[in-house]
């Protein structure tokens, strides 16, 4: 299809976008470097913000100006991906705009000032790996800054929700635990490690008293979290891309949680007599690798990754690499059993980390040592997640957009979506053969369906932090600990937890659209969806005039 050659209007209205996310961008990286330094631009990296309430109002203004201008662009003069790029920005301002100035999270939420400040060293450690030599002086220099932005942090804060304040406490308390844990570390990096010693020590200090300017401020109302009804169908609208009130969203959830209950109840009949649950943590407790589990992963991501070639399900790119490490010994605390470090988006280097927590060797008798494995049982599962063709493939892929602004857009209804579709094709697809493969993949999918429900619930406030942990636990099996912990960030990041499943049955109905409908070949789908970057699979198709598709891939 041809296209014709944009018109002074439409080459005006692009420049007034560029113009307007270009400044947006820039002045952005000033007010808060750190944010800038994950962006990949390095003259960051030894730096902090201000985190001033006045910076935090500069930050409010400039969205607001940055939105008015590419509003006032007409929609009708963009079109395919420069209309993707206008509508990702929207929803990125629009979304920064709701927490910034609406909900004031700088203000409620404690969490925001302790997470961007230990963010600030972890991220530059994650970027360090074992070899922190290079990096050791921009982390010296923001420990050296770190005081200051805490103190500035804590002036923000104002009736912070009391479920936050004692989240905030417990990361400060695990902040000073993990700077203590630096010392030993980076100390045969350091050219001065008396100063390291000093300005890690005077870290953990500034977070102990930040927790104590904290717990004197008065509180807001338990559940002060929750952002209503009106707001949470707003974030439905722009971080989800679905036209659905959270009546309707919730309606998905519990059609969903019986329809999975179904499934694994006859998937389980395939493989036994007793319930899917059974069957699972048997088979747990019954897997014992004969070599280390570092060892076991590296093998299965190396065999994903060629069996993936050779079945040709997705187009594997050129120049990546995905390294698969224990995690340092510093950072154990601070990772699940496995977890994923993206290559920055503006960096050239599209090295991911997928990191792997072995717990098992710090226990002192075979049967802790034995537990603690156990928690990696259905790593293959976790390796077609992280690594190939889920987090790591996709994010390569979209780091690598023409578009600069393609880049930024993290869209979870897309890039959890997509990780969801990645572990039922490997299992379709025979790409995971373990007996309970399937078993556990229908297991994590009931559990997201019961985020849903959980999401609607706590957001409109009609469900207790406690209650949602306890459906979690009734529903999933769940302990209290691990119930309470999940659901704990779900108070802070309103629609996000729906994005798993819900992106899933996304994909779900465009497969059923160009594959079965279209004939179009797995290959092909899979390659057309990561081609667009991390937004919500409605945009993509919406960008395509009168229903055509965009389609890189012929």
């Amino acid at each position: 299809m041809a296209k014709n050659k944009p018109g002074i209007e439409e080459r005006k209205a692009h420049a007034e976008f560029e113009s307007a996310a270009s400044h947006w961008l820039d002045e952005s990286c000033e007010l808060f470097p750190e944010y800038a330094s994950k962006l990949g631009f390095r003259k960051y990296d030894p730096l902090l913000g201000a985190n001033t309430p006045a910076v935090h109002a500069r930050h409010i203004a400039l969205i607001e100006q940055t939105l008015a201008r590419i509003e006032a662009t007409p929609e009708a003069l963009f079109t395919g991906d420069a209309w993707l790029d206008r509508r990702g920005m929207l929803a990125h301002l629009r979304i920064e705009l709701l927490f910034e100035r609406d909900l004031r999270r700088w203000r409620t939420n404690p969490q925001t000032h302790t997470g961007a400040a230990i963010d600030s060293i972890f991220e530059l450690l994650v970027r360090a790996g074992e070899s922190p030599a290079q990096i050791l002086p921009a982390v010296e220099s923001r420990l050296a800054r770190l005081p200051d932005f805490l103190r500035a942090g804590a002036s923000c804060v104002e009736r912070p929700d009391p479920l936050w304040v004692s989240l905030t406490e417990q990361s400060c308390k695990g902040a000073v635990e993990f700077l203590g844990g630096l010392e030993t570390e980076l100390a045969s990096f350091s050219k001065n490690p008396r100063r390291l010693s000093s300005l890690l020590k005077t870290a953990a200090n500034a977070f102990t008293h930040f927790t104590a300017s904290i717990s004197r401020k008065k509180t807001a109302s338990a559940g002060s979290f929750a952002i209503g009804r009106e707001r949470f169908e707003f974030l439905i609208r722009e971080r989800l891309g679905l036209d659905l009130s959270l009546s309707e969203a919730r309606a998905v959830g519990e059609y969903q949680i019986a329809r999975h209950e179904f499934l694994l109840r006859e998937a389980a009949k395939r493989h036994g007599r007793s319930p899917a649950r059974e069957q699972i943590d048997r088979a747990a407790a019954a897997w014992n690798p004969d070599k280390p589990l570092i060892e076991v992963y590296r093998e299965a991501t190396s065999r994903l990754h060629a069996d993936l070639r050779k079945a040709g399900l997705v187009t594997l790119p050129q120049g990546d690499a995905l390294k698969v490490l224990p995690v340092p010994p510093f950072l154990k605390h601070q990772f699940p059993t496995a977890a994923y470090s993206a290559p920055e988006p503006f960096s050239a280097d599209r090295t991911g980390i997928f990191w792997v927590n072995d717990l098992s060797l710090d226990q002192k008798t075979p049967a802790r040592r034995a537990a603690e494995i156990r928690q990696h049982h259905g790593l293959e599962l976790t390796c077609v997640h992280e690594g190939y063709p889920g987090h790591h493939l996709q994010f390569v892929v979209q780091y690598n957009h023409p578009s600069r602004w393609r880049r930024l857009f993290a869209h979870a209804i897309f890039y959890e979506g997509w990780t969801m579709w990645c572990e039922k094709m490997a299992v379709d697809h025979r790409l995971v053969e373990s007996p309970c493969a399937e078993l556990t993949q229908l297991h994590d999918a009931l559990w997201r369906a019961h985020r849903i429900v959980i999401d609607c619930g706590l957001q409109e406030g009609t469900l207790t932090p406690s209650g949602a942990a306890s459906r979690l636990s009734r529903g999933v099996g769940f302990t209290a600990a691990r119930a309470k912990a999940d659901v704990n960030w779900y108070t802070s990041s309103p629609a996000v937890p729906m994005s798993y499943l819900l992106g899933r049955l996304e994909v779900e109905k465009l497969h059923a659209r160009l594959v079965t409908g279209r004939g179009w070949s797995l290959k092909k789908f899979n390659d057309w969806m990561l081609s667009h970057g991390a937004l919500p699979y409605s945009w993509i198709v919406r960008a395509g005039a009168g229903g055509f598709l965009i389609d890189r891939t012929r």
